[in-house]
């Protein structure tokens, strides 16, 4: 069973929520006519996995299985997650994003950085329409660190020298915190005066920590027809990443400048040499290390949710994150 299957099966409780999202992110994301509509729709059939709009409902229903209202919420989340996609691909000049030209390449980087704007600004009117103030809290604090997280990782951009701590405070606040802001927004939907937020916030921060460092693991070891991105992606964007951070510290100091020089002058062609540098020195064994030991932590989460369908999936979505790089 290939991983999208897997992935489906694992959200199987929320099948039925999930179709209906799928028509209000439709309806959201190409709201107004003109141009938008027809970016839109162009997104739309360039669907991702839709994890974060997931762990919103799931994380929903492990407390409160009745609540159309955070169908409403899951569609925010996905609008904030795209609009954060467009922007990333036109700081980083990628062309390609899913297996299909990027919106940048397709219209123009003017464009691609508006439509980025609006789908920001329909995420927030959906939001506010709520009216759960902890909601939107929670979204709004997710948001501004993931601006956080990118601008730091610009500061870094070509810094081979970056250390496991600075990588790790990049992707807490870039990819892990909307996350957290998920899986706490879906509490907080069937609970709005719960006690455990910060649970659930930690959980899907947890969560998001480990998928972005096997998302970082498969920029080296991914079949590119399924992850749709050529291999040595991020070196090529002057972004260094926990298997290279790893390999580079372990390395003896005169081959730690020769993989040092080859990176900060990167060509496809030594794409090779860095990966056999990486696996000898055991940069991918470390990588997968880390990333299992957060998703265990992940796991401690849950372990005072009640039992049911919802948290199972929780569960497996959790292993499901690790197991794209098995």
């Amino acid at each position: 069973m290939d991983m999208d299957n897997r992935l489906a099966e694992y959200l199987e409780p929320i099948t039925g929520s999930m179709i209906e999202f799928e028509d209000e992110f439709r309806r959201s994301v190409s709201g107004d006519p003109g141009l938008p509509a027809d970016i839109g729709g162009y997104l739309v059939k360039a669907r991702g996995k839709r994890l974060r709009p997931a762990l919103l409902l799931l994380s929903q229903r492990s407390q409160a299985p009745d609540g159309e209202a955070a169908l409403a919420a899951a569609v925010a989340i996905e609008l904030i997650h795209t609009a954060t996609l467009l922007h990333d691909d036109v700081v980083d000049v990628s062309d390609r994003r899913r297996g299909r030209v990027t919106v940048n390449a397709r219209w123009n980087n003017m464009v691609a950085v508006l439509m980025g704007d609006y789908l920001l600004a329909r995420a927030f009117e959906t939001l506010v329409r709520l009216g759960n103030h902890r909601v939107l809290q929670a979204v709004s604090l997710a948001t501004r660190r993931i601006a956080i997280g990118e601008l730091r990782q610009l500061q870094q951009n070509g810094n081979v020298n970056i250390g496991e701590a600075q990588y790790a405070a990049i992707i807490s606040d870039k990819t892990a915190s909307l996350f957290g802001a998920s899986c706490q927004a879906g509490l907080l939907m069937a609970k709005p005066d719960s006690c455990d937020a910060q649970k659930y916030r930690d959980f899907g921060e947890t969560l998001g920590m480990s998928f972005q460092i096997v998302d970082d693991l498969l920029d080296y070891v991914g079949d590119t027809e399924k992850t749709g991105k050529a291999r040595g992606n991020d070196i090529k964007e002057g972004k260094t990443t926990l298997p290279l951070i790893y390999a580079l510290q372990t390395a003896h100091p005169g081959v730690r400048e020769e993989m040092v020089a080859l990176a900060r002058n990167y060509h496809a062609d030594n794409f090779g040499r860095i990966y056999d540098f990486i696996s000898e020195h055991g940069g991918f064994a470390y990588a997968r290390k880390r990333a299992s030991e957060f998703t265990d932590r992940a796991l401690q989460y849950l372990s005072d949710v009640p039992e049911s369908p919802y948290r199972r999936s929780l569960e497996m979505i959790v292993g499901y994150a690790v197991s794209r790089c098995a």
